[in-house]
This record gives structure tokens, C-alpha cells and sequence, in this order.
């Protein structure tokens, strides 16, 4: 399953510091913000990245619009504005990053880029993905521990993911009507819930009170990928987690997480991660040092 409220440390709402200096900051987001609550405004300081761990809201900004769903990275530039809207009820966490410009450019030139006039991003939002899965789950062990040099960790890997998979150029995402946003929000919280159980097309459209063809086109306008993207993205995610945290044998891994197929959940892994699930728990795992 999707990391749910357990597995979050327990905190008020507002920004918690994880960790700071000059080149990042980093912050543990809580909200409990729902339908009721003002729309929250602002202008980013500087270039900005929010790691989405639970929770859907609604985002605006200069590179344009998104409902944002666990796993994706939220995308602003140094002075932009945005605009925040809960779609539904029982808020949000988040890890919150933002970044000094030189940092980012260091960052941006060892991947072979320049950034373009102090405007680090052209699209709104990276969606959750196979390829996203590990810089996710870095946020969220950097969340549960504080550990700086873990937050640090986190910081480079999710600023890199952001600027590779970013195109740069602006983004044309159709804003979601109130309702289609509510029910695409609804089928979100559903897959973090139940990842590991029944998340077919069909079952999901069922749930959002849609025909398969008209949710599976919705889904993709307001989130920038299919429904399958996804599941499987959380369920990788999940086991990226047990295989930190736990000595769970692999096999058991890979159906808590959701995967029926082993031979599936291997090779799904080893595409996202770049390593088996075995070498990633060897390397991270609870005996690691």
C-alpha cells in the first residue's frame, strides 16, 4: 500500500524544517486544508519543488494547471506565482524544497543543461512515475528521520529527477471542472489506500462514477498519465519502502506492495530503480551501513 498516515511522523499543521543552508531548504508540509478553505496564494522565493506523499490538491501558476496526486513533484519558478485549491477533503503532506540558483545551476550543468533566464521550469508538475519512484521515496525517509545528510540526499535526487524530466517548454493542461477534479481526487485517495488491491481501470472508473473511456481521458488531462502509470508507481514506491525498512523476504514484498506477478514486480523494479530489489535492499536496507 501507499505510505499512509502511520508512516508519518505526527505533527501540527504548517512547515517543519528538515533541514537548511545555503544551497537548499527543505520542509515537512502538513495540511488539513479541505473544500472550505480559502484558495492559497503567493509567489515562490525561489525555485520551488513540492514532493507530493498523500493527498490531492489543485495547482495554478504560470506554467499552468494540475491536479496534483501522491508521488508527483510540484514544479516553481523563482518569483512565480500559484495558486493552491483543495478539490476535497483531508488535506495534504508534502516535502517542500526550494532552492539557491547557483545550486540548481550546478545541478542543471552536470545533467548536460542550462537553465533558461532564471526560469528553471516550463511545465507545472512531473507526475508520478516508475522513473520518479526513488526520489519519492528519499523525501519521505528524509520526512521520517531528519537526518541531514538523508534531506540532503533527497534534495539532489529530487532536483535532478525535476530537471531531467522537465521539457521545458510551457505546459497546456486543461483546468479540471470542480467535479471532474472531485472525482479524479476521490479515485487518488482510493489507490493510496488500496494499491495493493484491486485498482483496475475499471474499477477505478466504477469508484470515480464514470464510463472507463471518459475517466481513463479525464485522468489523463488533469494528472499527465494513465490511471495504470499510476498504481504502478505507488505500488513501487510501497515496496521501495518495505525493502528499507523491513527483512520482509522479497517474494512477500513484492504482494504486500500489490504486485501479483513476481516475475512482474522484478522487472518493474529493476527498471525504476536501476538495481534488482535484492541489491537495492543490500544497499539500503536495514542492514546497511
Amino acid at each position: 500500500m501507499a505510505p499512509g498516515p502511520g508512516s508519518f511522523p505526527v505533527r501540527p499543521c504548517g512547515l517543519h524544517v528538515l533541514g537548511h543552508g545555503e544551497t537548499f531548504r527543505a520542509w515537512d508540509c502538513v495540511c488539513q486544508q479541505g473544500t472550505c478553505s480559502p484558495v492559497s496564494e503567493g509567489e515562490h522565493s525561489r525555485v520551488h519543488i513540492s514532493v507530493m506523499l498523500a493527498g490531492t490538491f489543485h495547482a495554478r501558476s504560470e506554467q499552468g494547471e494540475v491536479l496534483v496526486s501522491p508521488g508527483a513533484l510540484l514544479l516553481g519558478n523563482a518569483l512565480g506565482a500559484y495558486a493552491y485549491r483543495h478539490v476535497d477533503e483531508g488535506g495534504d503532506r508534502s516535502v517542500v524544497f526550494d532552492y539557491a540558483e547557483a545550486f540548481l545551476d550546478d545541478v542543471s550543468r552536470s545533467l548536460g543543461r542550462r537553465l533558461h533566464e532564471r526560469r528553471a521550469f516550463g511545465s507545472a508538475c512531473i507526475p508520478a512515475s516508475a522513473a520518479s519512484a526513488d526520489a519519492v521515496v528519499l523525501a519521505h525517509q528524509a520526512m521520517r528521520t531528519g537526518e541531514p545528510e538523508t534531506v540532503k540526499e533527497a534534495a539532489l535526487t529530487v532536483a535532478a529527477v525535476a530537471l531531467t524530466a522537465d521539457p521545458g517548454g510551457a505546459s497546456a493542461v486543461k483546468a479540471p471542472t470542480s467535479g471532474q477534479a472531485h472525482r479524479v481526487a476521490r479515485t487518488l485517495r482510493y489507490v493510496e489506500a488500496h494499491s495493493a488491491g484491486d485498482c483496475s481501470l475499471d474499477t477505478l472508473a466504477a469508484h470515480a462514477g464514470l464510463s472507463s473511456f471518459h475517466y481513463l481521458r479525464v485522468f489523463r488531462v488533469m494528472t499527465g498519465q494513465t490511471p495504470r502509470q499510476f498504481v504502478i508507481a505507488t505500488r513501487l514506491r510501497a515496496a521501495a519502502t518495505l525493502l528499507r525498512a523491513t527483512r520482509m523476504p522479497i517474494t512477500e514484498v513484492a504482494m504486500e506492495a500489490g504486485f501479483g506477478d513476481l516475475a512482474h514486480f522484478t522487472t518493474s523494479f529493476t527498471r525504476a530503480f536501476g538495481v534488482s530489489s535484492r541489491a537495492y535492499r543490500k544497499r539500503h536496507g536495514p542492514s546497511a551501513v
